[in-house]
């Protein structure tokens, strides 16, 4: 007979099982907690030495799903540690390619209707409707005081952080996977703080410029009726 023992004054009595009892015919032995190493062995040491179901194991969340996504990094503290990778756009204004990060741009449309906003600063085309918005538009070879800008034929919708504009540019060129570490210093300082440095694509010099800071330079000229 199990032998009866009882803890405490408040704790149900439990029938436990002498040390001179044999376990029932058909059950494997106990393994010994104590002999037990690793997690996997001292849960079978613990479930009378039967595995646990794949079934309970694959249900239960893992701890790191249940923590908070963590904030992303911003692009320009990325690029200042030079390490990573990072997906580039790639497009071009007049004679220059430039790029900013991928993340930040949210599509590309192509022949846009502007309509021109009285009193607008020299950088911005005016405003388009995009589906259910209305955004200021800006023409980035002026943003950027270019030179030698060409007529700009496509549109690209910007939204780094919280607000979105829209930038008009020659081409879109392409998708440019970049090594964090390759990017060097600007030639020329940027008093402004938009270009972020430079680097190569093979041949081809591309500038790096920090889309946060483009969209609120844009936006600290723009008269507020057109927002």
């Amino acid at each position: 007979m199990p032998r009866l023992r009882r803890k405490t004054p408040h704790e149900p009595v439990r029938a436990i099982p002498s040390p001179t009892e044999k376990r029932p015919a058909g059950l494997p032995p106990r393994p010994s907690p104590e002999a037990a190493t690793g997690i996997r062995a001292i849960a079978i040491a613990l479930n009378a030495g039967t595995p646990r179901p794949k079934a309970i194991e694959l249900d239960m969340p893992m701890f790191e799903d249940s923590a908070p996504a963590a904030a992303p990094v911003p692009f320009r503290e990325r690029v200042a540690a030079r390490e990573g990778r990072a997906e580039l756009l790639v497009f071009r204004v007049g004679t220059e390619l430039f790029a900013t990060e991928l993340r930040a741009v949210e599509e590309a449309v192509e022949g846009v209707a502007v309509r021109v906003i009285p009193d607008a600063p020299p950088a911005m085309l005016g405003i388009f409707a995009l589906r259910d918005r209305t955004l200021p538009m800006y023409a980035l070879g002026r943003v950027l005081a270019l030179a030698n800008a060409g007529e700009p034929e496509m549109t690209l919708v910007v939204r780094p952080s919280g607000m979105r504009i829209a930038l008009a540019v020659d081409q879109v060129d392409d998708v440019f996977d970049a090594t964090l570490s390759g990017i060097r210093p600007a030639p020329t300082p940027d008093p402004d703080g938009m270009v972020l440095g430079v680097v190569w694509r093979g041949s081809e010099l591309v500038t790096l410029l920090d889309a946060d800071v483009v969209v609120s330079n844009c936006l600290a000229a723009a008269p507020p009726d057109s927002l």
